[in-house]
């Protein structure tokens, strides 16, 4: 009996010590949570290398902002019209701020939100000044494309000259020609592109004079440049200058959109302005229309980024039709929108696809 009574008393020291403090599978177990819950912490305030895209907000391009209008066309006769031109645009991570894990998870399931890698907003290696002034550089090409292929598809002469682009410091140019320069001559031969510049500069003796015909400000003038020795090919002659192409016109064309929404993809809507503003039918028509897309001089539409979200943010807006770049109607077509989707590979293509539906004869126009 003794002995059943020494082994009945006798307990496990995790027993005799449990209402003392907790035991060690207890600690463990505490000790994962809160591991986890920092873990869990870390992760959701950590920053990632990409950025959100969100709709982003519309402008009238036939409207007027601060009460200018945002395009004003002058030295040519215009009219008036109806309805309303959106210019898109899409909202983006800013550069100085940064998306975490959760935060991106969440963009990505919603349907016209989308997650990319950071360096396609935000190159690397360009800091914010850099970035804004290729925007501005951008945003003058847009504008510059976007004017010539409205006037050539109004029928208004557009002549071609070689532009200045840059003048290496120090090379025979240096302080002799200047950015902006329009190019109309070279030793009294007419030239209309950079290729034609530099097969006459390159026919020359090294130390023989190119003489350039060009017009400044709006003035014309004549300026000589010696060449000199190209620093790989001592037997080829330069100038020290690049080129870019360069149009000169009658109309004066002047741009007051808002920088927040104009960039490179802008290109397309402000020709079709320009061109609306130009020609005398009304190509509006009292329709809301929206669209996106670089343009080039001869009328060219080009593919652009984040088109799902500009489509929603132009359909909140009111938008009836959407113009997509023909190579973007693979991103436009999986989207429900109750918009015609309009596909445009030149801005031809829009002004025939517009006055269609006007008329209508929906069944002539291109789709998504």
């Amino acid at each position: 009996m003794g002995r059943l009574r020494d082994h009945e008393g006798s307990c496990s020291d995790d027993e005799a010590h449990g209402g003392a403090g907790m035991t060690r599978q207890t600690w463990t177990a505490v000790v994962s949570a809160l591991t986890l819950i920092v873990l869990a912490g870390v992760i959701a305030f950590t920053p990632i290398p990409y950025v959100a895209w969100d709709p982003g907000v519309t402008n009238d391009v036939l409207g007027s902002s601060d009460g200018v209008d945002e395009i004003t066309i002058s030295d040519v006769a215009t009219s008036g019209t109806t309805g309303r031109l959106l210019l898109t645009s899409v909202s983006v991570t800013s550069s100085d701020a940064a998306l975490t894990l959760p935060a991106a998870f969440l963009n990505y399931l919603r349907g016209s939100h989308d997650v990319v890698p950071r360096d396609w907003a935000y190159p690397v290696g360009r800091s914010d000044s850099d970035l804004a002034n290729d925007e501005a550089q951008s945003m003058n090409e847009a504008e510059q494309g976007a004017t010539v292929a409205a006037l050539g598809a109004a029928g208004i002469p557009v002549q071609e000259n070689p532009l200045v682009d840059s003048v290496s410091t120090g090379g025979p140019a240096y302080e002799l020609l200047q950015t902006g320069d329009i190019i109309e001559t070279v030793n009294d031969t007419p030239v209309t592109t950079s290729d034609e510049v530099n097969g006459i500069v390159r026919s020359l003796a090294v130390g023989a004079t190119a003489t350039f015909g060009i017009v400044r400000g709006g003035s014309s003038m004549v300026v000589p440049v010696t060449t000199q020795a190209s620093s790989t090919d001592r037997t080829v002659p330069r100038v020290g200058i690049t080129m870019r192409p360069g149009y000169r016109y009658a109309p004066r064309i002047e741009f007051n959109v808002p920088g927040r929404v104009a960039d490179e993809s802008s290109g397309l809507v402000l020709s079709l302005a320009i061109y609306a503003k130009l020609r005398s039918e009304d190509l509006m028509a009292s329709r809301v229309v929206a669209g996106t897309g670089t343009i080039e001089a001869n009328g060219t539409v080009g593919a652009v980024p984040a088109v799902a979200e500009k489509m929603r943010g132009a359909e909140q807006d009111g938008a009836q039709i959407f113009l997509v770049p023909a190579a973007n109607c693979s991103d436009a077509a999986g989207g429900a929108t109750d918009m015609e989707l309009v596909r445009v590979a030149k801005l031809s293509d829009a002004v025939s696809s517009l006055d269609a539906l006007a008329q209508g004869h929906p069944e002539t126009v291109p789709r998504c």
